[in-house]
């Protein structure tokens, strides 16, 4: 175990072990692993194998972080709590203290349906077969009931600013420890027998320590003996204690109380319950004898669980400034009465809230297994309702920049989880430049499950300019489109993303796809191209041979030749698709009536000249007269020769049938 009381763990396969565990690793904040070499290494350290280099198998352990919010019943939490940071940005620093506690109350309204879902689930069948999800709802409930614990202090001592606290501590302390109260209504059920329970005056000690005087009284009632004078008397002065009213005058209430609690301890030195030993110690909590509190401290298991219901019979008027001098004196007891139990951690941070360290509470807030949702959430609060400037200036402790931190880690977790990550957008966006980088940052690492989602991340990366985003998501959907064979969607993408190179290799696949087989891929996609088409050479060239492809199918031959011949003059002819688009006049200048005028067909015989042999011979020199690699893959041809053979032919008898018409005066 290291100094700072975090465990340390070695990497113990045989090879490390053999070595002296050269690998030691500590879990720190913020779901990390800090790992240490064994032996002390500095930049000026000789880096030599080991005498063992070599021969042993190395292991590689891949880790992959677990969090309680991978279990699905957590992540309502997420969304709701999401929700809830939403509005308190819309209110902003402006806002009323009551607004501000309905904004702490509803984060508390949020875990407590979390903590109810919670218990539900770990008593279904399937929960309790499977043991390690058994012990990750375990886990979440004691996180969570920490949390809302701690919150609900934080609220009444902070948020709501009440001065006088007791009456909130008392509703805070009964709701923790419910188990009292739990047994005390199946003993109400009970009548009379409830008095004969082994357990009834136990459970009516804990309800006087916890503060709940009604339901004491009820069960008083309810015992054998209440006729008796002695219970009568307890009656009495349990209905008689005064309990102070907003509004009431202070000193006033002073006087009334002093004179309750006198009136009280006289009848109890007078030997009124003497005849009932468990009644007259029950009374003598309520008069706040401390050898009596000292035996309910050491039943208790928390050190705050009874402060509440001492503070109600010793110090009803507690106010928040009084509230640390008693707190240090009733945990110092607990202490002194508890030796064996050791104090964990929410015990600690209780007592750091009520002594007013807001500065370590904080820092061992951010230690809870909850990611960093507690304290990120109540950070902000804490700054929006601004009732802690003064405490964080006289501690030198920059609040915004604190906020601003934790919020960005905070969101930076959720875009980097794949069932988050929408939630996380939303806190990075509180953090002005440095969210919008991070933004920018992981959008293209969210693991693209659907288009649907595809076109949602789109959306949000537009919506602040995050062009590049944009386009990378595109050029991912587009190639994932490609290696699913859907090519029409993997040209939409390509031509979105504006990614020259890659418009070109897709528009290249399907031009090289019909010369080999003569089936034109996706053809609505193309047609529908439009104005879109100069996102590339090659796409321009694809979208036009498209048009003469549909003129040629649609006998509209005249048009079809047209464009024929401007995209043999056009230069943005592929050197592979040359003699497919050549191949494509023959029909034309076979045809008896010339499609193609005289000059065209010149034009025509000079691509074949000047572009398609040199070509075949660059092609012919590389890979060998009858090599496999040959650049004709049209699948109209086989044999070189005879194709350029058959293509000067039919040039020179459409040249002689077009000159013969053209230069024939028409008869007048």
């Amino acid at each position: 175990m290291s100094e700072n009381g975090v465990f340390a763990f070695e990497l113990g396969d045989e090879l490390a072990t053999r070595c002296g565990n050269t690998l030691t690793g500590v879990f720190v904040p913020g779901s990390r692993i800090a790992l240490s070499a064994y032996r002390h290494v500095t930049h000026s350290s000789r880096d030599a194998p080991t005498e063992t280099a070599g021969q042993d198998p190395v292991l590689i352990y891949m880790t992959q972080e677990s969090t309680l919010f991978d279990e699905p019943v957590l992540r309502s939490v997420l969304a709701e709590a999401n929700a809830t940071f939403a509005t308190l940005q819309q209110l902003g620093s402006r806002a009323t203290r009551a607004e501000y506690v309905n904004i702490s109350r509803a984060y508390r309204s949020i875990v407590r349906s979390c903590l109810e879902k919670l218990e539900q689930a770990k008593k279904s069948p399937e929960v309790q077969t499977y043991e390690a999800r058994l012990q990750r709802l375990s886990d979440a409930i004691v996180v969570f009931y920490a949390a809302e614990c701690l919150w609900h202090l934080f609220e009444i001592l902070y948020i709501q600013s009440n001065q006088l606290v007791v009456p909130q501590l008392l509703d805070w302390a009964r709701f923790h420890s419910p188990q009292a109260e739990d047994r005390a209504t199946d003993l109400l059920l009970m009548g009379e027998e409830a008095s004969e329970s082994d357990d009834y005056w136990s459970i009516v000690r804990s309800l006087i320590m916890l503060g709940e005087i009604d339901i004491t009284r009820a069960l008083l009632s309810q015992n054998r003996k209440a006729g008796q004078t002695s219970f009568k008397a307890a009656e009495q002065i349990l209905k008689s204690m005064p309990v102070y009213q907003e509004g009431y005058a202070l000193q006033k209430f002073h006087s009334q109380w002093e004179f309750w609690h006198v009136d009280t301890e006289r009848k109890i030195q007078s030997g009124l319950f003497a005849t009932e030993p468990e009644l007259e110690q029950l009374l003598q909590l309520v008069a706040g004898d401390n050898e009596q509190w000292d035996d309910g401290i050491k039943e208790s298991q928390d050190f705050f669980e009874y402060l509440p219901g001492y503070l109600l019979f010793t110090k009803p008027t507690c106010k928040p400034f009084e509230l640390k001098i008693a707190a240090a004196n009733w945990l110092n007891r607990w202490c002194l009465l508890r030796p064996e139990k050791k104090q964990c951690a929410m015990n600690r941070m209780v007592s750091q809230l009520m002594d007013h360290d807001l500065k370590i509470f904080i820092y061992d807030a951010q230690k809870l297994n909850d990611t960093h949702w507690f304290s990120t959430h109540l950070i902000d609060l804490i700054h929006h309702c601004g009732q802690l400037k003064s405490y964080f200036d006289q501690n030198n402790i920059d609040l915004p920049a604190l906020r601003h931190s934790m919020i960005y880690e905070y969101g930076s977790y959720l875009m980097t989880s794949h069932n988050m990550w929408q939630l996380g957008i939303d806190y990075l966006d509180c953090c002005k430049q440095e969210g919008q980088a991070a933004i920018e940052l992981l959008l293209p690492r969210i693991t693209l499950r659907s288009e649907r989602q595809a076109t949602k991340l789109i959306n949000l990366a537009r919506q602040r300019g995050l062009t590049s985003v944009e386009r990378e998501i595109c050029k991912v959907l587009s190639k994932r489109s490609y290696d699913n064979e859907r090519y029409g969607n993997a040209l939409e993408w390509a031509i979105r993303s504006k990614d020259v190179l890659l418009v070109t290799a897709v528009a290249d696949f399907i031009l090289k796809h019909y010369s080999k087989t003569g089936c034109m891929l996706c053809p609505d996609t193309i047609a529908n191209v439009g104005g879109r088409m100069f996102a590339s050479p090659r796409l321009v060239f694809l979208s036009k041979y498209f048009e003469f492809y549909e003129f040629y199918r649609n006998r509209d031959f005249l048009s079809a030749s047209e464009l024929l011949v401007n995209l043999l003059e056009s230069k943005i002819t592929p050197d592979y698709f040359w003699p497919s688009l050549l191949i494509d006049s023959m029909p034309l200048l076979e045809s008896k009536d010339p499609k193609i005028f005289a000059k065209e067909t010149v034009a025509i015989l000079h691509h074949i000249e000047t572009d398609l042999v040199p070509i075949i011979e660059r092609n012919v020199s590389k890979y060998g007269k009858h090599h496999s690699e040959t650049v004709f893959k049209d699948y109209r041809v086989e044999n070189v020769d005879e194709i350029l053979n058959l293509l000067r032919l039919a040039c020179a008898r459409n040249l002689a049938r077009a000159l013969i018409i053209e230069n024939t005066m028409p008869v007048v």
